[in-house]
């Protein structure tokens, strides 16, 4: 029994091995109104003729025939497909699908099929299933601009073009005015420098004119509060002596009234700064 399962697998792996092998990929996503291409290949074997290939996709349990090639031609079986699906020809053993317009229910498990009479008058038949993702947008790489390869490009000139006693490695190309810097370039390190040193230079001026115009405010406001005070103080004294020179005749004439009488035998009190007595005649 054993040699005999053997002989079977055998024969099994040999028969396989003889006949074509299709190959497809498992899973391919296209994107919405665009184009894709399932492909479906196999190597063509000396007396094997390719008499059949269809293309089917899953429906529920089902699967419904999309395409069909046999001897009098290609065939649309459905509607929604008819103008835009193609099936390779040109290259044997080349049996891709294609896909154009793709619509978001378009996907699907597709099955390539083919069937092949083999040089005994047989025919044989093979299938791969592949799956169909249809996304929204389309996924975008990074990219690189244009600008970057001009970039690149210019740096490879520029250290082609300068001369074996010069060391540069920056992206500038040389010329007889003198040394120009390519477009899309780098800007070299001193003049970063010097773009921030300046922006420091402007910063610290604009900060001590600030503080120079508030130092100048606060001056004003207390030399003007001071001439307040002055002019204050200076009216106050000028009342202070009017009311005094005003209050002086009075006392004079007191005097005066006092010394009229020679004969008068008394003391009396002349106050101005100080006390005076005066003896009786």
């Amino acid at each position: 029994p054993r040699n005999l399962l053997s002989l079977l697998l055998i024969s099994s792996l040999w028969w396989t091995s003889c006949h074509p092998v299709l190959k497809t990929p498992e899973r391919v996503t296209g994107t919405w109104k665009g184009d894709v291409k399932i492909q479906c290949i196999y190597n063509p074997l000396t007396g094997y003729r390719e008499v059949l290939v269809k293309w089917l996709v899953q429906r529920g349990s089902d699967h419904v025939t999309i395409f069909l090639r046999d001897y009098s031609g290609d065939h649309v079986q459905q509607a929604k497909y008819r103008g835009r699906l193609k099936v390779s020809h040109k290259v044997p053993g080349d049996v891709s699908l294609q896909l154009n317009n793709l619509q978001m229910d378009d996907r699907n498990h597709y099955t390539c099929e083919v069937t092949w009479q083999t040089p005994d008058g047989d025919q044989v038949r093979r299938d791969k299933i592949t799956e169909l993702r249809v996304q929204k947008y389309p996924y975008k790489p990074p990219k690189i601009t244009t600008e970057a390869l001009t970039t690149m490009q210019s740096s490879l000139e520029a250290t082609t073009i300068t001369s074996s006693t010069s060391d540069w490695t920056t992206s500038v190309t040389q010329t007889p005015q003198g040394t120009t810097t390519v477009p899309g370039g780098k800007l070299p390190i001193f003049a970063i420098i010097l773009i921030i040193c300046f922006c420091c230079i402007v910063v610290v001026t604009i900060a001590f004119i600030m503080f120079r115009r508030r130092t100048f405010q606060v001056l004003v406001h207390r030399m003007y509060a001071r001439q307040t005070s002055n002019s204050e103080e200076t009216t106050r004294v000028t009342t202070i002596a009017s009311a005094y020179f005003n209050n002086e005749p009075d006392s004079q004439a007191l005097i005066n009234d006092y010394s009229d009488d020679p004969c008068l035998s008394q003391e009396y009190q002349i106050t101005t700064r100080s006390t005076m007595t005066i003896p009786a005649c």
